[in-house]
């Protein structure tokens, strides 16, 4: 048995994405059509895969890097983020999962997660101390010279999540506490965009293209905020369920052409989702009745609108992991088990898988 120990950097990783259903039709060829799953494991890095008929294969790509935390897709190509070294960044192919790039140096501890924002730039978040100590930061990554120290404009509270970071023409929209910032992809420069009450807990956009704020209930009620283009406040809905809390480590993410963000509360282990679209919000389903005793990750799938949830089936056994996948309808699709060694992060491909 693997104790959970080295598991507990999961719940402030927040990432993500999965697969398809097969077509019967041979000359149909899926936009997704391969599932990549990322696992979280003491020296190992692991991608192991599900094809379009969700039969799995291990270690499809491995390496000796351990304490990966997450995935990042930009341009056709893979960033995996590492807490250690010697590798902090190793960029890959997508569709052959070759290693293209490493960055070997890093300025910031423990480096979580990433956005690039060029195939050679991006932002990497990452965090420093333990327990009520630890503290959140934010870095600039060149995949050519390494991780930087952290950005002094950016404060502790930075969101340690996937959801912190999202790319908009020509700005990246932070997560900063309860602070809105935005930093100019060409100047670099940060500036304040909103201040909230609560902590923002994920910064999302629907198929609109419009950009919602969610915030924790703490003093307040949880909240969806809708913003304008240029940022402004268009809208808040709060949600007036007393039970959902949107805590800033509840893996919230909304899928490429969706209306729904989806999440897990962390004190009932409920997936909950909002529709952007109707404004309305609803439980979604409780995993646990389907054997997912631990939620690693909640995923949309961006072609069939299945939600893919992802995590382990034991507390203290960290090989016994699952992943149950719903319909748009709640009800349960398909559940799949031991799909590796503490997963923690899916991407969806839209590259054939090419056997090695």
């Amino acid at each position: 048995m693997k104790k959970l120990s080295i598991f507990t950097a999961i719940l402030f990783a927040l990432t993500m994405f999965s697969c398809t259903e097969d077509s019967n039709d041979p000359l149909v060829i899926p936009t997704y059509d391969n599932t990549y799953i990322l696992t979280f494991e003491t020296g190992k890095t692991s991608l192991e895969h599900l094809d379009t008929a969700f039969v799995y294969t291990p270690d499809v790509y491995t390496s000796l890097n351990g304490e990966a935390l997450s995935m990042h897709n930009f341009n056709d190509k893979l960033y995996l983020v590492n807490q250690s070294g010697p590798n902090f960044i190793t960029q890959l192919n997508e569709e052959t999962l070759q290693e293209e790039r490493v960055v070997a140096t890093s300025e910031m501890d423990n480096p979580s997660n990433i956005l690039m924002y060029s195939e050679d730039k991006g932002l990497v978040v990452g965090s420093s101390g333990s327990g009520r100590r630890k503290k959140y930061l934010l870095a600039h990554v060149d995949m050519n010279t390494g991780i930087s120290e952290a950005i002094d404009d950016i404060s502790e509270a930075m969101l340690p999540s996937n959801a912190a970071l999202l790319l908009d023409n020509n700005n990246v929209l932070i997560a900063d506490g309860n602070v809105l910032k935005a930093m100019d992809i060409v100047s670099k420069e940060i500036s304040v965009l909103q201040e909230f009450s609560e902590t923002i807990s994920g910064i999302v956009r629907d198929a609109d293209d419009v950009i919602w704020i969610a915030t924790e209930k703490r003093t307040e009620k949880a909240a969806f905020v809708k913003l304008n283009a240029d940022y402004s406040i268009a809208e808040t809905v709060t949600i007036e369920d007393e039970s959902v809390n949107l805590y800033k480590n509840s893996i919230l993410i909304m899928s490429k052409n969706s209306y729904n963000a989806y999440w897990s509360e962390a004190n009932s282990g409920k997936i909950y989702r909002f529709n952007t679209s109707t404004k309305t919000l609803e439980e979604f389903c409780t995993p646990l009745f389907d054997g997912v005793m631990l939620t690693t990750l909640v995923k949309e799938h961006p072609l069939t609108n299945k939600v893919y949830v992802l995590g382990l089936e034991d507390y203290f056994d960290t090989e016994k992991s699952v992943l149950s996948i719903y319909n748009d309808d709640k009800t349960l699709f398909k559940t799949i088990k031991e799909v590796g060694n503490s997963p923690i992060d899916i991407f969806f491909s839209d590259k054939a898988y090419i056997a090695q």
